[in-house]
This record gives structure tokens, C-alpha cells and sequence, in this order.
């Protein structure tokens, strides 16, 4: 159990630029593959449940990072990279609401 909390320790720091990457894979997979396959079936409730539901993981990974940055005991590697974290995963977060805009604004198939 230990060798499991020093590895979480290890991977806070990071949590928001792995969890946002991941997340916004995710959501755009998602959203290409519906799009391309099958355009005039695929309607924007599924893109914006599976958008909203990876904004989530995303934001999950900032807070992660957020609660080494704002520790004072940490050291300031940890903090850099944790600022980093917090500030790719608010990126990313941007990067996965402007397709869902743009699924409730443009109809399907739009040429």
C-alpha cells in the first residue's frame, strides 16, 4: 500500500497535463469518428455527453495539480510542473467546449 501512495505522490504533479491529454483525445476521437462514420445520423447529444463527461476527468486532473500548488511545503519543481498541469488542463478544458458550441450551433453534415 505504500509503494502505491508514494507512486499517487509522484504523479499529482502531472495529473492535469496527463488526465487533460487524455480527455481531450478522448472527446475528439469521439466526435471525429461520429462525425465521419455516420454524419447524418449522429446527432450533438452523444458528442456533448461524452465532451462533458471528459471536461470532467479534465478538471478532475487541475484540481489534482491544484492541491500540490498551493501547498507551501512543496518544492518548487513540483510546483512548476503542477502550474504547468493547471494551466494545460484549463487549455485543454477550452479546446473540448468550443466543439461543443459548435455541435449545437452547425447542423450536421454542414458543406
Amino acid at each position: 500500500m505504500k509503494a502505491t501512495s508514494a507512486i499517487a505522490d509522484l504523479f499529482m504533479p502531472w495529473a492535469g497535463l496527463v488526465l487533460g491529454v487524455l480527455a481531450l483525445s478522448v472527446a475528439h476521437q469521439f466526435g471525429s469518428d461520429g462525425m465521419f462514420d455516420s454524419c447524418v445520423t449522429f446527432a450533438p447529444g452523444p458528442l456533448l455527453l461524452v465532451s462533458a463527461l471528459m471536461i470532467v476527468v479534465a478538471l478532475a486532473g487541475c484540481f489534482a495539480s491544484w492541491t500540490v500548488f498551493r501547498k507551501e511545503a512543496e518544492p518548487p519543481a513540483r510546483k512548476v510542473i503542477a502550474f504547468i498541469s493547471i494551466g494545460s488542463s484549463a487549455f485543454f478544458t477550452i479546446a473540448m467546449l468550443l466543439p461543443m458550441v459548435a455541435a449545437l450551433v452547425i447542423p450536421p453534415c454542414f458543406q
